[in-house]
Order: C-alpha cells, then sequence, then structure tokens
C-alpha cells in the first residue's frame, strides 16, 4: 500500500483504489492524448520563438571616439 500523507499531490493525482481495468483503460488513454496535445503545443511554441528570432531586426549602433574619424555600424546578434 502507498501512502500519500507526506505528498498531497500524489493522493489528488491517484487512481481511485477501486479503478476497473476498463476504467484505468480510459484514464489512461485520455492521458496519453492529453500528453500529446501537450507536447503539440510545445513544439508549436518552439518553433514560433525560433520564427520570431530570425525575424528579429538588426540593431545598429553609431561609435563615435577621437581614436577613429567617422561613423561605424555593428550587427548585434541577440541570443
Amino acid at each position: 500500500m502507498v501512502r500519500f500523507d507526506h505528498d498531497p499531490l500524489a493522493a489528488a493525482i491517484a487512481p481511485p483504489p477501486d479503478e476497473t481495468p476498463d476504467a484505468r483503460a480510459v484514464r489512461l488513454s485520455a492521458e496519453a492524448e492529453a500528453r500529446r496535445i501537450s507536447d503539440e503545443i510545445d513544439e508549436q511554441l518552439k518553433q514560433e520563438r525560433a520564427s520570431r528570432r530570425k525575424q528579429r531586426p538588426c540593431v545598429k549602433v553609431l561609435l563615435l571616439g577621437q581614436s577613429e574619424s567617422g561613423m561605424f555600424s555593428i550587427s548585434i546578434l541577440r541570443f
């Protein structure tokens, strides 16, 4: 027997003790579908982040100083 008195979350998400084999199959199927959807959303977010990273504009910096005359433009990459 598993004790849940030290972990209330484990007790909340544990299957009922009188779960039938059919109910267990339904629960596991629903959990697998939820996991698939979650993984799909994570992948979409990852692709959107990569797409936004590629679309960032180049930042130009104007350096002024006595050592060189003229203006310089530097591209800064953001990671």
